[in-house]
């Protein structure tokens, strides 16, 4: 058994205008998955994801805590606690913290990014 805490993840923190962090929970580096990347994103208040698409990857997003709005190409839905949202293959995706408190969610996708990919995908440096 291999076993992680959100806790012990610093994540990659990504700064303006895309203030968030994203903690890597199950990946192939931290637990060896092979076929799942799962992770966590905190937008803080009055920011948002750049909007950006995967072109093999498929993601579910599932609110955890705040709320906003999470946008799939043309569609627009209310992000709020409960709320599971698929998002296919090429589609552009991205969320908006409308709240008054940092928007928390859980990201599953598969397969799972590659490190370089994820980086270039999310508007980071490498």
């Amino acid at each position: 058994m291999i076993v992680t805490h959100e806790d012990k993840v610093e994540g990659d923190h990504i700064g303006a205008p895309y203030n968030r962090v994203i903690r890597h929970l199950a990946t192939p580096e931290t637990l060896g998955t092979k076929n799942l990347w799962i992770g966590t994103t905190t937008i803080d208040v009055g920011s948002k994801s750049n909007a950006h698409s995967h072109e093999v990857n498929e993601e579910v997003f599932y609110c955890v805590s705040g709320k906003g709005i999470i946008k799939v190409d043309d569609e627009e839905h209310e992000w709020t606690p409960g709320t599971v949202v698929f998002s296919p293959p090429g589609t552009v995706h991205q969320i908006i913290n409308t709240g008054d408190v940092p928007l928390k969610y859980v990201c599953c996708v598969s397969p799972p990014f590659g490190h370089e990919q994820f980086r270039s995908d999310h508007e980071m440096e490498s």
